[in-house]
């Protein structure tokens, strides 16, 4: 393993910052905030900010604890120092799974409310990874970004708060996603994820759109109360095993056009502003059983394919 020099390690802060700065102005529009100039933070002391150069691993986690304890007493540097925590999950150790097991162990007590060391307004950015043992269960972060990872055990998301953008897109759960009771304030982009086995996102509530455009899912797929303030896409989503949707309230449109459902559906009590199912796709099975939204009947938009659908 080659050392890393000091400048190295300046570089890939600034180049994550910059990522996370530009996918925040541009993602979905959202204004930049205006920030009012501060005091300079204290700097990291010197002996910490050697220790995290080391080539071992101990060492490293040691000098990240350093660095995780003088942020708790100097807000101005707590980003800066979940940065290096997650810029860790980058290096190639032997046992990943137990490597990062020690990186959540130091990070995720500063993410949940109600912890002494909670740290508010955090942004997570983990792209491009293999994650093992997430488990982010009633934390609270701001953005997050989790492109194109691959959660290779369950990944777990239960009751957490999203303030700020959370994106997913282009990842796959190797196994289950349990997001029960997860917040999303802003908005959420699953767009193009793949859920190998159950999906739960049971009473999720998201406040802004909402994207699972192409995702798939292969397993139980439940959203049973969820709660979505703003339109929400399954644009080409599939569906390959029994979905859902009883009880779900969609405040404005709810767009499954193109979709494809393999298995059993439930929509009972679902309440909307509007669904589309334009071109959306049934597999003919007798022994499918399916129940789809209320309100839809001949005279309606596509009344000829949705005649078809009910009769499957």
């Amino acid at each position: 393993m080659s050392t890393v020099t000091p400048f190295a390690v300046l570089a890939l802060i600034g180049a994550v910052s910059g990522a996370v700065t530009a996918w925040l102005l541009l993602r979905r529009d959202r204004p930049a905030e205006v920030l009012t100039p501060s005091a300079p933070p204290e700097p990291v002391p010197e002996e910490v900010a050697a220790r995290l150069l080391a080539d071992d691993h101990t060492a490293r986690l040691a000098a990240l604890a350093s660095f995780a304890g003088f942020a708790d007493g100097d807000p101005t540097r707590r980003q800066e120092c979940v940065g290096e925590i997650l810029a860790g999950f980058r290096y190639e150790w032997p046992d990943p799974p137990a490597w990062q097991a020690e990186l959540w162990r130091l990070l995720v007590p500063r993410l949940r409310p109600g912890s002494p060391r909670f740290w508010p307004g955090m942004d997570l950015e983990l792209d491009r990874l293999v994650l093992h043992a997430v488990d982010l269960r009633g934390c609270e972060v701001r953005d997050a970004r989790f492109h194109a990872v691959r959660f290779a055990g369950d990944a777990h998301f239960g009751e957490a708060v999203f303030t700020g953008l959370v994106s997913f897109e282009g990842s796959c759960f190797a196994r289950h996603a349990f997001f029960a009771g997860a917040r999303f304030e802003t908005g959420a982009d699953f767009e193009n994820a793949t859920f190998t086995g159950t999906a739960d996102f049971a009473g999720v509530t998201a406040r802004g759109p909402t994207w699972f455009d192409a995702a798939r899912f292969s397993a139980r797929t439940d959203f049973t109360s969820a709660t979505f303030g703003d339109e929400v896409s399954f644009e080409a989503t599939r569906f390959a095993a029994r979905t859902l949707f009883s009880g779900s309230r969609f405040a404005a449109g709810a767009l499954f056009t193109r979709a494809r459902f393999s298995g059993h559906a439930d929509f009972t009590a679902v309440t909307a502003g509007g669904f589309d199912f334009t071109g959306a796709q049934v597999r003919t099975d007798a022994r499918v059983v399916r129940t789809w939204p209320p309100g839809w009947a001949p005279g309606e938009p596509e009344p000829q394919r949705w005649a078809e659908l009910r009769a499957e």
